[in-house]
């Protein structure tokens, strides 16, 4: 795979999504859990909207990567994915 491959995704347009700085997040590639650092995809007008998001691991998906990880906004799922549901039902105790 030549590194175009590897990056060409982290140029296409931004996906809508809820996501934040902050936000615990999985993705459907790697698996494990991550907290977003920084976002790209929102910039001044003469900056370059990117679908990247740089992600600290905090449950490695397997060994040999590096806890800070850039990675495309895309996959990123929230974590748990039904966050905003647990929390306003007061049965976060579950987690």
């Amino acid at each position: 795979m030549t590194l175009w491959e590897k990056m060409k995704d982290f140029f296409e347009d931004p996906p809508e999504h809820d996501l934040a700085v902050g936000d615990l997040v999985t993705c459907t590639c790697h698996g494990g859990v991550a907290v977003i650092i920084e976002l790209y995809d929102i910039g001044k007008d003469t900056d370059v909207q990117m679908n990247m998001a740089k992600i600290w691991w905090i449950v490695l998906p397997h060994n040999g990567l590096s806890r800070v990880w850039m990675h495309t906004i895309r996959r990123l799922n929230r974590y748990p994915a039904r966050w905003k549901e647990i929390i306003g039902s007061g049965s976060m105790q579950q987690y």
